[in-house]
Parts: structure tokens; C-alpha cells; sequence
């Protein structure tokens, strides 16, 4: 079991009274007026985390909210899996062996820094991604402002001699650059990972904004937005409800989150273009639905085997980089793969994987951490600075936190939307009840992204390496699609995504389709990757959490690397059970001191990361 940043256990001396569970999930039990949980509920949630999973039916819920309509009332919320963690598997290993570090305390300068980055997200939820380059005005100041101000925040954060003991960033895994030192962002770069080819173009993936070809039928991947410039719980009162019952005023949970009102969406469909799509996405997604998707790309784009794959290439040609003079190994041509080794077997590989990281993550979650959510952490902020009926409580966050650009920003956003212009410093949330239910760290939807884009990334050829060793990406470019079933294939497309939908730029069957696409710049086109794109969709579907306001930057990147590691287990077995023996391939999300990825390779039902061999079951590669 991991070990945890001792939040759990930690009591508070706040305006001389004790106070537990700062820095602990702890929605849908009861609070008092400041949003602190009940001592008693809260010491029953946390025994039920370390029982059998029955202590959770007894931990008592918070007050009913009031809501409209013939019930009149909302009870609280159901605990979202807490049991999940518990489970075994066949397949990998107990959830309980696997590991991940601390999360950052709720006291830390890192959990500081995370905040700030999250308030800037909200701030610039209706903000294009197409239009990051630019220097927009956002209330009273400009998008290079949002990069200085968060540049500083993570500068912070990562001095030895301000942060607390071990509770930094961990470079190389949660920010951009290398093992040993901070990239700083950029306009262009601003709320990305730093994995290899994230970096290149734009934001959103290319398997984000195109039909998918779903056997005979297709896949239309545009989506009815959330509207613009529209958030919630930023008033206390509201807030503090949704903390007791989990719901919003209307009785929804996070899984009904907006539905209430046609006037929570935009009119029209549209590719992903803007933070706020992305909050949308993760929010109805199947978790493993991204994934699918591109295995269904990269099949009919004719990706290619990569040489650990015995079929690979085979009666195929224009290959990249003279493989189709490699030895096509001991497999006539007269065999191809297909259960295994073929396209079925990815296609339900990339879903497979998705159920047992999410057993690993449920109990990261549950019995290991149970860190607060981003949305907790605005209450004590808010608490701490402005205070409830006049009273302000000292809980001990930094206190340079409102010192920060985005601040009085978040601050004046929030008054010009709440009843009587309340003041507030709470983080504005995508949906009507603010975060789920279960704790924050880590991320469900994270840990599945690193393990489906990492059996993406071994399946398919993603790089080649020369006879000096050096790796070559395999480009965007060498994939094909067609615009009809008897059209011969062309070299697909690649698109950026624009904030205006064209209703004009479209029809079907007499009536107006609406997009938001446009081919991308040529020269800007050929750079993309495979494994740059997958790496972004990765991160899009991770990072649009954190968007739409109900995770930390950590929780996400450290997830990732454990469904990466738990996707390399998975690869070993399948290294062992197939007949043909197959080897895998693949690069890490992380980085090395030198900046670039890890190299894996499995065979023989072994692990290698960078030529050395890492014992099963890991936690991170």
C-alpha cells in the first residue's frame, strides 16, 4: 500500500480549536458553516477506508439539500466505488501492491502552485486553443500574464528551501523539461505535460477532431458544448451545500451534472476547441472511449506493425524509414494476425486494460490517499482570506497565494456572477455539482489514458531506430483515410480546431452542419507524430479534468506513469502467452536527465527500461 502525505492523520490547531480533515475528501458527510467535515463522520470514513468495505455504509451522510420540485429534497450523494480497490485480478496483479508517491500536502507550495495553474484553467475556459499564441486580454490583463503568473507559482514550488520536505513537483513527471530541470511554459505550451511531441502543434489531438470509422458506420466526434462563460459554486452558500450532499440545487450528482436546462449548452455541435469542450468530454466519456476511437484510426489509416509484431507488415508496402527491406522474420506471408497479434486483439486490449487500472487507481484513491479536491481546497482558501459572516479561520496555506496575478481575478470573475456580488475566492467549477464523488488522487481517468495510449504505443509502429541507436518518429503523415468506401485512400489530413463554428461550411442531406476545423499549415502538418498525437490525447483527456476544475496537474501525471506501468504488464504477459512470442516497444511519458523519453522494451515476459530489467508488478517505469 502507498504511503500517504499524512493529511489523513493530521490535526489542525486553527483559531485555538483542533480541527481534522483539512486536507481529505471528505463530500457528501456533514460540515460546519466554514465547509470543515464532522470529526465523527469524518473518523468513520477514514475507518472504513482501512476495513473490508462494509464500514462505508455507516458513514454518516451530509444534510439534505433543498431543492425545487414535488420531493423537496436532495440526500446526500452515493460514495463512488469505494470497494473497487478492494477487488482482485486475474490478469495484474492485487490493486493493493502497486504504488505512488505522496500526494503534495494540502499545506504545500506545490498544492499553492497547482491552485494557481487551475484558477488560471477557469479564467480561461472560453479562451480557443487555436488562439494561445496570441496575447488575448482575459479580464484586465493578458494570456502572458497567465504563463508568468503560473512560471513563478511552479519556480515556487520546486525551491527545496520554501517547499516542504518532499512534496515537490517531480521533474521530468509533472511538469515540462527534463529529470533535472523545469521547462517554462509558453503561450503555446501552457497546460501541457512536456511528453515527447506534445509540444508540436496544436493542442487538442488529431484523433480528437475527425469521423472514426466504425466497421460500416462512423463516428461523428463533434459534441453539444457546455455554453460559454457559464461556471458554478462560486457563491459560498452553494457551496457549501454541494460539500454536504453532493449534489447541486436542482438534486443532480456529478453524473447528471447540467442537464437540468437547454440553457447550460451551446445550440450547435463542434470539434473540441477550448478548455471548457474537453471539462465536457471528460465528463460523459466511456473512459476508454479516446482510445477505441484512434485504434480505429490508426487500423483504417494503415498504420503499421511495428517489427516486434511477427506479422508485422506483411503484404503491405510503403513502409517508413526502408522497413520494407527488413527480414520479415520466420512467418510466411501466408499467415496475418488477427485474435492475436491483429486488429480484434488491440481493439479489445485497449479496452481491457481501462478496468484494471481503474481497480488499481480506485484503491490509490480509497484506502491509500484520500486527497481533497480542487474545489475543497478553494473553500479553505476562501475561508482563510475572506471568511464566513466575518470570521476568517488559520488554517496555515501559503499565504503568497494572494500575492499571485490570477487572484484578484478569480476574485472579481467570481463577484460579478454571485447573488449581491458576494465576494469569493472559491474555484469556479464546469458542472452544476462540482466534483465527483471519491478522492482526488489518483486520477481514474488519468491512470486509464497511460494505460490505453501506452498499448496504443507498443501495438503500432510510433518510432525506428537506426544502426547508431538514435530513435525517428513515425509521422502523422504516413496515414491514410477516404472520403467514401470506393475512393481510393489518401495521406490524411491534419486539423487544428477553431472557437466559431462555420454553420455554412458543411451540408448534409439538406440541412446545415456545423464545424469548427480547418486544415492545418502544411509546414506545421508534417511535424506531427504518431506518438505525439497519442501522447497529446493522453494528455487532453487527463488534463480536461483539471479543466473543468475537479483535479490537481500531480494527480494526473503521476497516474498517467501508473497506467503506463500497468499497461507494461499487461504487454509482458501477452509476451508469454501468444505462440508467435512478439516483443513490444515503446517510449515513456516521462523524461530522463537528458530530456528524453525512456526506451521499454518487453519480450519473454520481461520489462526493460533503458537495458534494464524492472521487476514485476511496477509501479512506475
Amino acid at each position: 500500500m502507498s504511503k500517504s502525505n499524512g493529511d489523513t492523520n493530521r490535526i489542525w490547531h486553527v483559531n485555538d480549536e483542533s480541527v481534522c480533515g483539512l486536507g481529505s475528501f471528505h463530500k457528501t458527510l456533514p460540515h460546519n458553516g466554514f465547509g470543515e467535515v464532522d470529526p465523527v463522520a469524518f473518523a468513520a470514513l477514514v475507518s472504513a477506508t482501512r476495513g473490508d468495505g462494509t464500514g462505508f455504509a455507516q458513514v454518516p451522510p451530509g444534510r439534505p439539500r433543498a431543492i425545487a420540485g414535488p420531493t423537496g429534497w436532495a440526500y446526500a450523494a452515493a460514495l463512488n466505488n469505494p470497494r473497487a480497490g478492494l477487488a482482485s485480478d486475474r490478469l495484474t496483479h492485487p490493486p493493493f501492491v502497486y504504488d505512488m508517491p505522496p500526494a503534495p500536502g494540502v499545506m504545500s507550495d506545490t498544492t499553492a502552485a497547482e491552485m494557481v495553474e487551475l484558477y488560471w484553467m477557469a479564467l480561461l475556459r472560453d479562451v480557443g486553443f487555436c488562439t494561445y499564441e496570441k496575447d488575448l486580454p482575459v479580464s484586465t490583463t493578458t494570456l502572458k500574464t497567465a504563463v508568468s503568473d503560473i512560471n513563478k507559482a511552479f519556480e515556487r514550488s520546486l525551491d527545496k528551501s520554501h517547499a516542504n520536505a518532499g512534496e515537490n513537483f517531480i521533474l521530468g513527471v509533472d511538469v515540462p523539461g527534463s529529470a533535472h530541470n523545469f521547462k517554462h511554459f509558453t503561450a503555446e505550451t501552457l497546460f501541457r505535460l512536456g511528453f515527447p511531441g506534445d509540444d508540436v502543434g496544436p493542442l487538442i489531438s488529431q484523433f480528437f477532431v475527425r469521423p472514426v470509422a466504425y466497421g460500416t458506420q462512423s463516428i461523428d466526434q463533434r459534441q453539444r458544448p457546455y455554453v460559454h462563460d457559464k461556471n458554478y459554486l462560486t457563491e459560498f452558500s452553494d457551496w457549501l451545500d454541494a460539500q454536504n450532499s453532493g449534489c447541486d440545487a436542482q438534486g443532480q450528482s456529478y453524473g447528471k451534472a447540467n442537464e437540468d436546462d437547454a440553457g447550460r449548452f451551446e445550440a450547435f455541435e463542434r470539434y473540441v476547441a477550448t478548455p471548457r469542450d474537453l471539462a465536457r468530454f471528460v465528463n460523459k466519456d466511456a473512459l476508454h472511449q479516446a482510445y477505441f476511437n484512434a485504434t480505429l484510426i490508426l487500423l483504417s489509416g494503415g498504420a503499421f506493425w511495428p517489427e516486434g509484431n511477427p506479422y508485422y507488415q506483411i503484404g503491405k508496402s510503403g513502409m517508413p524509414l526502408g522497413l520494407s527491406d527488413l527480414d520479415q522474420g520466420e512467418l510466411p506471408d501466408r499467415e496475418a494476425g488477427f485474435g492475436v497479434l491483429g486488429g480484434p486483439h488491440i481493439l479489445a486490449l485497449v479496452s481491457e486494460v481501462a478496468t484494471r487500472a481503474l481497480k488499481v487507481i480506485w484503491q490509490q484513491k480509497w484506502q491509500s490517499h484520500l486527497r481533497l479536491r480542487p474545489e475543497a481546497y478553494g473553500g479553505l482558501i476562501h475561508v482563510q482570506n475572506i471568511g464566513v459572516g466575518g470570521t476568517k479561520r488559520a488554517y496555515g496555506l501559503p499565504s503568497w497565494i494572494t500575492s499571485t496575478d490570477v487572484v484578484p481575478l478569480i476574485r472579481a470573475a467570481n463577484m460579478a456572477v454571485n447573488p449581491g456580488n458576494a465576494d469569493s475566492l472559491l474555484l469556479p467549477m464546469a458542472f452544476t455539482p462540482g466534483s465527483p464523488t471519491h478522492p482526488s488522487y489518483g486520477a481514474g481517468h488519468a491512470t486509464v489514458a497511460g494505460a490505453c495510449v501506452t498499448v496504443l504505443k507498443a501495438f503500432f509502429l510510433t518510432f525506428t531506430t537506426d544502426e547508431n541507436g538514435d530513435d525517428h518518429p513515425v509521422f502523422f503523415s504516413t496515414l491514410k483515410e477516404r472520403s467514401e468506401p470506393f475512393d481510393p485512400k489518401a495521406q490524411i489530413v491534419a486539423y487544428c480546431t477553431t472557437l466559431t463554428p462555420d454553420p455554412m461550411s458543411e451540408t448534409c442531406l439538406g440541412h446545415e452542419r456545423h464545424t469548427n476545423r480547418q486544415p492545418l499549415a502544411a509546414k506545421d502538418a508534417k511535424k506531427l507524430t504518431i506518438e505525439g498525437e497519442l501522447n497529446k490525447l493522453a494528455q487532453n483527456v487527463a488534463m480536461g479534468r483539471s479543466m473543468g476544475g475537479v483535479h490537481w496537474r500531480s494527480d494526473n501525471t503521476r497516474s498517467l506513469m501508473l497506467g503506463e506501468a500497468l499497461a507494461a504488464e499487461i504487454l509482458a504477459g501477452i509476451t508469454t502467452d501468444a505462440q508467435e512470442k512478439p516483443t513490444f516497444a515503446f517510449r515513456t511519458f516521462s523524461r530522463r536527465v537528458d530530456g528524453k523519453p525512456k526506451k521499454v522494451l518487453i519480450k519473454g515476459g520481461r520489462i526493460f527500461v533503458d537495458g534494464i530489467e524492472k521487476s514485476i508488478p511496477v509501479s512506475m517505469l
